[in-house]
């Protein structure tokens, strides 16, 4: 039998060379070339991914960020004789993504020979990161550096007739000193902080003086899709400017010009960040919305206004919802055209808590900057940032001339 080299053959050769053996001759060569693999799912040339099962079934199935969750797409492929499944396409080198295995079109599992997880909305995912893909070193926990306090109480609302559990995160130096600080308000809050680790991302940033300290307001839905995008919008957006702040303005010591206030979500919640800018700019001045979901009368409401005094923060996945993608595209090129100060990111990612929690202090960091000077990794990034603006002027001034 053929024997394997030291190190693992490229894919297509181990497929070659196997098809070439007698099926009592393949397990063992399977085995030994799973045994030779450094991680799994193997990449080949920083793009070519193979994703792998070893084990008994009829079908397999790779449900995916980059599938849109399909149970039809992305399906294995069987070597006659063995147990051994396969599945090879190709990914930006930077790209990272969520993934599971169906199994019979049933059966939902995490792929047992990657021992990388990531907590999504909806449990456990398996994680694909590809070879240029750095993970910020913000959403960890970091013992070393000081830490702010997490506050949680019940809070409810006349105008909306409900109460909800809503988190305050006070910086570590809050109790030391009388100064008063800027607000962000985190739209799923309860979710940027279990899955989002916003908690850590603001110590973090807060600790390397990337960002100026601030208060943080994590609020959660009641009736997500009626608050966010639905019937009661007006009712929680009253909730928040009129009831919330005001309560958390008497507590705290709080900065209350629109510079020193953001809104922050994703998804819906991006939709209620904008929604915000919109009707309540003398609240908030600025607005971060990631991955977000705009509804028509949030486009056509700054489509048709004066050019307000907001500054935006707005990202997309590559491998984002389908229907998000042109939302955002569209919403981009619009308060470019009007004159919008802002920045766009699309980043090779899905639609999920590993992308937001990711990219969610890009936004903090533009808003809320550091007293030291920006380091260099976000002059690099600044620069992008203004030859996309450039292109996408561009591309408007174009659109307007046809």
């Amino acid at each position: 039998m053929t024997e394997l080299s030291s190190g693992p053959k490229s894919f297509v050769d181990f497929l070659h060379e196997l098809n070439t053996l007698s099926w009592e001759e393949r397990t063992i060569f399977v085995d030994r070339y799973l045994n030779s693999l450094p991680t799994v799912p193997y990449i080949e040339k920083e793009s070519l991914v193979h994703f792998i099962f070893h084990g008994d079934a009829e079908n397999i199935t790779i449900p995916s960020d980059a599938n849109d969750w399909s149970l039809s797409e992305f399906s294995m492929k069987r070597i006659e004789g063995t147990n051994f499944w396969y599945f090879s396409h190709r990914f930006e080198s930077d790209a990272r993504l969520d993934y599971k295995f169906v199994i019979n079109g049933v059966h939902w599992i995490l792929d047992p020979l990657n021992p990388r997880r990531i907590e999504g909305g909806y449990g456990e995912n398996s994680e694909l990161r590809m070879p240029k893909y750095v993970s910020p070193p913000e959403i960890e926990f970091h013992p070393e550096i000081p830490h702010g306090s997490i506050t949680e109480m019940s809070f409810n609302s006349e105008i909306l007739g409900n109460s909800r559990m809503i988190a305050v995160y006070t910086p570590h130096q809050y109790n030391r000193a009388n100064e008063s600080y800027p607000v962000a308000l985190f739209h799923d809050g309860l979710e940027f902080l279990s899955l989002g680790r916003a908690n850590n991302i603001l110590d973090y940033l807060i600790a390397r003086k990337r960002i100026t300290p601030l208060i943080a307001v994590f609020v959660p839905p009641v009736d997500r899709n009626a608050e966010y995008a639905g019937a009661q919008m007006n009712s929680f957006y009253s909730f928040i400017v009129d009831e919330l702040l005001p309560y958390i303005d008497r507590i705290y010591r709080t900065k209350k010009q629109p510079p020193d206030r953001a809104s922050i979500g994703a998804s819906s919640g991006g939709n209620a960040s904008l929604w915000l800018g919109l009707h309540y700019p003398e609240t908030f001045g600025n607005i971060a919305a990631l991955s977000s979901n705009i509804v028509s009368g949030v486009t056509s409401g700054y489509e048709n206004s004066p050019r307000l005094n907001i500054k935006f923060y707005l990202n997309i996945g590559t491998y984002d919802m389908e229907q998000l993608i042109p939302l955002v595209h569209n919403f981009v090129t619009l308060i470019c055209t009007k004159g919008y100060p802002y920045v766009y990111r699309k980043y090779n990612e899905g639609h999920s808590w590993g992308n937001w929690r990711a990219h969610v202090g890009r936004a903090l960091e533009y808003y809320f900057p550091g007293k030291i000077n920006i380091d260099r990794s976000w002059r690099r990034f600044c620069r992008k940032v203004k030859t996309e603006e450039s292109q996408l002027k561009l591309l408007s001034s174009h659109n307007n001339g046809r």
